[in-house]
């Protein structure tokens, strides 16, 4: 427990024991007789890493999973994408099953500890038993359980650690800087705009720059010269720094577990608690979850066996802004608000303005009306300070989780048995949003308090028949099952404004503003069987196919019918395959149709109306969005063969899979034109294909008494392709999505550098001439490159490969494991880094240093155009800001020391362990200034970055 690793990607190691069981659907599988592609991380890998997402576990340790990270916020889940992505508007997150039942909750609320082992199926064999959902991959999650004749065991976990950022932040201005350098893109402007003279231009700049910006930092009326010089005796009467001020360097963390296992002859046990207390790197952020589960099976005699699994979790979520644009986006203000201008009000002298209790306020930048001449008005987020925001809102999340899972299992013979098995979830979530009655964006209102109560229940029925009997070297294994899946998601919210000092409940609203609620309700049909049978542990043949019904379809469309098969050869059974070098060797193949029905809307084949549209008394109702009543299920063609290798007696194990996923019918919103009444319409339109390569190595590198050493390298090679469009081509963002081309190739104007004799940006074009030929153009007319027969494809943000690497290493006592992972081949679009270049042309807004390379006269060279302050186009969309984003990281780092046995004796214990863990201690990138990983569309949104967190643990067991 508590900083041990084990390889990372279990699903080739093979060194031990071929005849290891896997988690696989509705079931287990020995690992030598499955025929499609799955993979497993232990409880060892999953507990080396500080994830409070159990998932994150995945990232860098599997092949074929590309986990996305979505900040530095404790408690988010990652994004996960199992051999890319399989659809453009319905959803391509996998299916999560705990314990053999979907799970409806947030995955945040499983406690890593608690978790024995991930199951991840990556191909149409390994997941068409799933059908309808399994489209976008499938992962089981296994909790812990308890062992039969196994006396008790506790085992207790204590860690403390620290984060901050992964990465640092874009470089950006000071004070000093920022002010001559804004001086110098007001002088230009009146040189290049205004028609004067340089001398005239520096004048005009030192003696507006203070109106212009609004606020004087400095002690002096005008504080920057003709000469672009700070003036003698001119000092800083402040300098703010956002970035110390909303970012918080030292967050901490603890967290506690405890466990107890068990068991007599027949029943085994398993009863964990766990409590973790974690902030992030945004200051107030913060993420609480206690967690319980109790798991017990017991046989009650030699035909009946009867288990329960049942869980409860509350998390609480302290949730400041973490990206997007938002003026209380903490990493937006950063990069948008200069040290110029204060956190607190100031006076015209910059004396602190106190309240009446004699306390510093916020500056809001909207003190107009105060008749200050200077540090009243900003330009820039005026009404909103993001530090306030902080600490005068209220952004809270609540979760409450209780699942149930029992089961009970009749063997009528050895090999027959018939297994029931039923789950019950109920999942609370309880939002909550103030906004302060005095400050920022409600204050105009008296403040508001908006919360929802959202229910979502989900109870899950399976019954399976299962038949598994061998007839000499025959072995035959069928199962007949039957799945019932009902959800309901009940939501309900209310808001209300105008609110008296230290009042935050929606019933302290003089003003109630809106109530909502809606109930959404599904419900799945599943009929299923699969038939598996090898001859001889040599030759595997398995076959499967699931019929589902869905009530997101209309009743003509609502079943779907999806299969699989395939077959598996382990050559090295075979009397001629006898070498010294090469001792196992598996070759396998599987092909299958699995569906998705992940639409965004419950109920996308009906036609209706929404209210609220009402002529002064009389009721109003209008025709809801365009509707296609044969809307039908998502189809993925999934395609895998592979081979599986041993070397030197296992030694040296290898896995390589060749993957190719087409899907066909997507559920797509296919764009209408606005006089229809409607912009687009959900149908099943367009096809995707992904495919590429998955490479596994483990090897076994020094095995002796005293030292060893494993190592595992996965890498996956991915590709995407459009298949099947509506229309030739359309924009899509940063993107051209047409048959041939990637959902993620970036299709922008081409930058062409900077003009020498005029300091301005520069684009190519494609113009056309007079005898109908076409040349490649650069012009500083952004409007006339802005066309797309102009753009180029410049890049994809999906890597040309992306894997892990794991190495454990055992000396004595010690333990030492570390995982990097990694990316190649990717572009990211750095909207922050293009923000902070604009070359001051929205006066008062931040810069990064780099503007201090900027153009100054005719015939420089350089890539950073003139500072102007002028309306221009030169931070406009191109590949300008367009970046290589390749990485290698660190992901986790443990050095664990095992106490010796006769001082753990002494203190009547079974085990001690004293750790060092560490998440994201080291990375290199390719572009500094933002964490290198982004979302799968490669376009930075202002998001906090991942965590850099150290932490110093002890494990104990008695």
């Amino acid at each position: 427990m508590g900083g041990q690793m084990a390889f990372a990607q279990q699903d080739s190691l093979r060194t031990q024991n071929v005849e290891e069981v896997v988690v696989v659907a509705f079931g287990t599988q020995k690992r030598e007789a499955i025929v499609g592609s799955v993979a497993t991380v232990d409880k060892k890998t999953i507990e080396s890493q500080q994830a409070t997402s159990v998932l994150s576990a995945l990232q860098g340790t599997v092949a074929g999973v590309n986990v996305i990270s979505t900040g530095g916020m404790p408690g988010d889940n990652p994004s996960i994408y199992i051999r890319g992505i399989s659809s453009i508007n319905a959803s391509t997150q996998p299916l999560i099953i705990v314990d053999g039942s979907p799970y409806g909750g947030n995955i945040n609320s499983i406690p890593q500890d608690q978790v024995e082992s991930m199951s991840v199926l990556k191909d149409a064999s390994a997941t068409a038993l799933y059908g309808s959902r399994a489209a976008n991959g499938v992962i089981i999650i296994t909790t812990k359980k308890g062992r039969t004749n196994q006396k008790p065991r506790v085992s207790i976990t204590s860690l403390a650690g620290v984060s901050t950022n992964a990465v640092p932040f874009h470089e950006v201005m000071g004070s000093e800087d920022f002010m001559r350098y804004t001086w110098q893109a007001l002088r230009n402007n009146e040189i290049v705009n205004g028609g004067k003279s340089a001398a005239e231009a520096a004048q005009f700049a030192t003696n507006n720059l203070i109106t212009r910006l609004g606020y004087n930092p400095y002690n002096v009326n005008n504080p920057i010269d003709a000469n672009g010089n700070v003036v003698n005796g001119a000092t800083l009467l402040w300098d703010t720094d956002w970035e110390k001020e909303l970012i918080n360097n030292a967050a901490f963390k603890q967290e506690h577990r405890f466990s107890l296992t068990g068991g007599s002859e027949n029943t085994t046990y398993f009863v964990g608690a766990d409590y973790l207390d974690m902030y992030g790197n945004v200051k107030t952020s913060k993420f609480e979850r206690i967690g319980f589960r109790g798991n017990v099976e017991s046989k009650v005699n030699n035909w009946l066996k009867v288990g329960l699994n049942t869980s409860f979790t509350s998390s609480s979520q302290n949730y400041p802004t973490q990206s997007g644009s938002s003026y209380q986006s903490a990493i937006q203000w950063i990069y948008t608000m200069p040290s110029i201008y204060p956190l607190h009000m100031r006076d015209e002298n910059g004396n602190l303005i106190l309240d009446n209790f004699g306390n510093p306020q916020y500056d809001y930048g909207n003190n107009a009306s105060s008749g200050r001449r200077v540090n009243a008005q900003r330009e820039i987020l005026n009404n909103e300070n993001a530090v306030g925001a902080l600490y005068n809102y209220k952004i809270r999340y609540n979760r409450y989780d209780v699942f149930t899972n029992g089961f009970a299992e009749v063997s009528f013979t050895d090999y027959l048995k018939l297994r029931s098995q039923g789950s019950f979830q109920l999942y609370t979530y309880d939002s909550y949003d103030y906004d302060h009655y005095l400050y920022g964006n409600a204050a105009s209102v008296g403040g508001r308090v908006s919360q929802g109560r959202d229910l979502a229940k989900t109870i899950n029925w399976t019954n399976s028949l299962t038949f598994d009997k061998s007839f000499g070297e025959h072995n035959v294994n069928a199962q007949a099952i039957f799945e019932l899946m009902d959800y309901r998601y009940d939501a309900l919210s209310a808001q209300g404004t105008g609110y008296l000092p230290e009042v935050f409940v929606l019933n302290g609203s003089t003003l109630p503003e809106g109530v909502g609620g809606y109930i959404n309700q599904e419900r799945l049909v599943g009929y299923l069987g699969r038939a598996a049978y090898n001859y001889g542990r040599k030759y595997f043949v398995e076959g499967s196919v699931r019929t589902d019904g869905s009530t997101r379809f209309s009743p003509e469309t609502r079943w779907g019918t999806f299969f699989s098969v395939g077959g598996a050869w382990v050559v090295s059974q075979e009397n001629f395959f006898q070498n010294n070098v090469m001792n196992y060797l598996k070759l396998k193949s599987s092909y299958g149709e699995l569906g998705n029905n992940a639409t965004t809307s419950y109920f996308p084949y009906l036609a209706v109306y929404n209210t609220g549209w009402n002529n002064l008394d009389q009721t109003g109702i209008i025709l809801g969005g365009a509707r296609d009543y044969f809307l039908t299920w998502e189809k993925t063609a999934s395609f895998n063969a592979g081979a599986e290798m041993g070397f030197f007696n296992n030694r040296i194990t290898a896995d390589v899979d060749y993957f190719n996923k087409e899907s066909i019918d997507l559920i797509y919103a296919k764009p209408l034109p606005g006089s229809t009444g409607n912009t687009s319409i959900t149908t099943n339109v367009g096809a995707l294909r992904n495919y590429g390569w998955e490479v596994n190595l483990n090897t076994l590198n020094v095995d002796t008494e005293k030292f060893s050493w494993r190592s595992n390298l996965n890498v996956t090679f991915e590709k995407n392709e459009i298949t099947e469009l509506t229309q030739e081509s359309f924009i899509n963002g940063t993107k051209r999505w047409e048959v041939g081309r990637s959902l993620f190739d970036f299709f922008l104007v081409e930058w062409a550098g900077v003009d020498p004799q005029t300091g301005m940006g520069t684009w190519y074009y494609d113009k056309e001439n007079a005898d109908g030929t076409v040349t490649r153009e650069v012009t500083s007319n952004y409007n006339l490159a802005n066309v797309e027969s102009s753009k180029r494809y410049l890049g994809s943000s999906l890597p040309k490969f992306r894997g892990g690497f794991t190495n454990n290493f055992r000396i004595a006592n010690f333990e030492i494991n570390s995982l990097f992972n990694f990316a190649f081949g990717s572009y990211v679009y750095d909207s922050s880094y293009a923000a902070l270049m604009s070359g001051f042309a929205s006066i008062g807004r931040q810069q990064h240093v780099d503007v201090k390379n900027a153009w100054q006269q005719p015939g420089d060279i350089t890539d950073v155009p003139m500072n102007i302050v002028s309306n221009n186009q030169n931070a406009s969309t191109s590949s300008r800001f367009l970046f290589e984003n390749d990485y290698i990281r660190l992901k986790a780092l443990t050095i664990g020391y095992n106490v010796n046995r006769d001082l753990i004796d002494v203190m009547g214990l079974s085990n001690m362990k004293i750790f060092l863990q560490g998440d994201n201690l080291w990375t290199w990138q390719s572009h500094k200034g933002i964490d290198p990983e982004q979302g799968i569309s490669g376009t930075t949104d202002s998001r906090s970055y991942n965590l850099k967190t150290v932490s110093l643990g002890v494990n104990v067991g008695f």
